[in-house]
Parts: C-alpha cells; sequence; structure tokens
C-alpha cells in the first residue's frame, strides 16, 4: 500500500476545513482616500486591488510602504496592523469610507474587496503559525497566478453586480482564494508549514506519520522518539524548533482538527468520535476539545446542523 505523501496529508487538512470567509467591504475610493484596521483580532484578512492602485503601510513594522497594482492581494494571516492609502504618505485628515462608490473600473481611484476569516485556533497553530505578518502575492509571479487571474476576474465582475447572492457567492470565492494563497506560499516556501515541515524532516517524518495514520493509538513523547532512534530531549528540541509547537501539542492539535471535521456528521456518537482521537473516555474528549479549540464540542455540531 502506497503511504500517503506530504500533499495528501495538508489536503486532508483543508479539506475538512469550514473557512466561513467574508466580504465586508467592496467599493470605489477617489481622492486622499486612506483607511485603516487596528489589528489584533483572531481573524485572517485579505485586500484585493480590483483596478488602480494603492500602498499599503505597516506602522509597526518601521518598513517602507509597499505600492500594489491591479490584481494584488495582500495577505495578514495574523491581522497585523495596518493602512491602506492612495498615496506613499497617509493623509492628516479623516477620510469617510463607510459609503463607497461602486467598483468602475473607468472610474480614477482604486476598486478594493477587502475580506476576513476567522479559522479555529488549532488550525491556525497547524497551518499559519509561521506565516509572516504580511504577504504580498501577485499572481503574474505565482505557480498559481493563471487560476488567481481567472478566480479574482471573477470576484471583481460579480462584486460589480446588483443581483441575487451576490453577498454569499463572494464569501464563497473568497474561500476558494484564501486556499490559493495557501497553496501559493507553501509552493513558495514549504517550511511555512509546521507539518510540511516536519513531514520533510529525516529525523521526524517515520513519527509524524506513525502518529497521523494511526491517532487513535497511546502517544507520547518517548513512543515518537524511539522512531526517529532519537533519545526524547534531542527529538523533542527538534521537533518543537521546526512544528512551532511541543511534540504532544501537535498531538493534540491534530486529533481535535480530526474531531471537529468527525463532529459535522450529526450521526457520529460523541464517544466513538472521543476513542478514535485517542480519548479513553467521552469526558476527558470534551475537556481536551474546551482546551485546545476555545469551544465545546457540541457547539461545533450545533453550529454545523442549525437552520
Amino acid at each position: 500500500m502506497t503511504k500517503p505523501t506530504a500533499t495528501q496529508y495538508i489536503n486532508d487538512l483543508l479539506r475538512h476545513l469550514h473557512l466561513g470567509s467574508v466580504v465586508y467591504y467592496v467599493g470605489q475610493l477617489c481622492d486622499a482616500w486612506h483607511m485603516s484596521r487596528p489589528g489584533g483580532s483572531d481573524a485572517t484578512t485579505f485586500h484585493l486591488v480590483c483596478n488602480g492602485e494603492a500602498w499599503i503601510h505597516m506602522p509597526d513594522n518601521g518598513k517602507a510602504p509597499t505600492k500594489m497594482h491591479v490584481g494584488d492581494i495582500a495577505f495578514f494571516p495574523h491581522d497585523a496592523a495596518h493602512v491602506f492609502s492612495a498615496h506613499p504618505v497617509i493623509p492628516q485628515q479623516p477620510f469617510d469610507y463607510s459609503q463607497p462608490a461602486p467598483l468602475d473600473k473607468q472610474a480614477p481611484g482604486a476598486g478594493l474587496l477587502c475580506g476576513q476569516l476567522r479559522l479555529p485556533a488549532h488550525v491556525r497553530r497547524l497551518l499559519l503559525a509561521s506565516f509572516p505578518d504580511f504577504m504580498l502575492i501577485r499572481p503574474d509571479r505565482s505557480p498559481v497566478g493563471r487560476q488567481v487571474r481567472n478566480l479574482i476576474q471573477m470576484m471583481t465582475e460579480e462584486a460589480t453586480l446588483n443581483d441575487l447572492g451576490v453577498a454569499a457567492i463572494l464569501d464563497r470565492l473568497s474561500d476558494t482564494l484564501f486556499l490559493y494563497v495557501i497553496r501559493h506560499t507553501l509552493h513558495h516556501d514549504p517550511s511555512l508549514s509546521p507539518l510540511l515541515a516536519a513531514l520533510a524532516d529525516e529525523h521526524l517524518r517515520t513519527a509524524v506519520t506513525a502518529f497521523i495514520d494511526k491517532p487513535a493509538e497511546t502517544w507520547t513523547v518517548e513512543r515518537m522518539a524511539s522512531l526517529t532512534c532519537q533519545s526524547r530531549s534531542v527529538f523533542s528540541e527538534r521537533f518543537t524548533q521546526l512544528v512551532s509547537m511541543p511534540p504532544m501539542e501537535f498531538v493534540a492539535t491534530w486529533r481535535m482538527q480530526m474531531a471537529s471535521a468527525m463532529l459535522t456528521d450529526e450521526r457520529a456518537n460523541m464517544l466513538d468520535v472521543a476513542m478514535r482521537c485517542g480519548y479513553e473516555s467521552e469526558a476527558a474528549f470534551r475537556k481536551a476539545f474546551k482546551r485546545i479549540t476555545g469551544i465545546t464540542p457540541g457547539k461545533i455540531r450545533s453550529a454545523e446542523h442549525s437552520p
């Protein structure tokens, strides 16, 4: 039987994600416009330049502003504070962008589409923990450029419509855009994924794949280290350095992502889910789930099946 590849493990993680992207701003801005986001939330945010150009400022990093062109995507995995503006210098006077004009590529200024999504904390640790605070994706320089350009064109055209389902369609297209951003990023630098980093490392791969293939079994640092012929301390130190979390935190986090996916099936028995994730009792599972995800298993289930 062929062993799954690192890409297949990532695909399995992404396939069970419920992203819930929300586009919160679409509009044409002109004159000396600027808009700011204070950051600090648990959201992952993005901004798409539909037409014109814009400048992005990050006051906290001390770097020069970055110019964005049509089709560029600004991606903030950890919702770092930032300001968008029409010029490289942020105007001092306030600007009201609460009533934007419709997108119009023939109009002056810039057309922006802004969105966000809130991934569960345990998913952020598995997927985004090593991502930088700010990423600029230029489709013409991306290995997924053709697909992203087509998607951006679809989103831009949809955003100009006043038709049934526009908001819902933009939200779902934003889910797809996020997945392409993940693909672009991991093609560019696979080490940014804690999971890919572990699977690519010859000293960790055996232990990580053994756990992922049999998560219901009893796992300890000692057992994982023995599979790699390393001491407990050497294994733990290397794992934490590459994966950005200790081995047993990774084990618990991966199990909770599995559980979250299983709980979307209303036929799933809670005790069965617990045992398939390596817990001998429903009570222990519920406690661990709340500690790792911040919510109860029941809340996952009720949210998934609410009318």
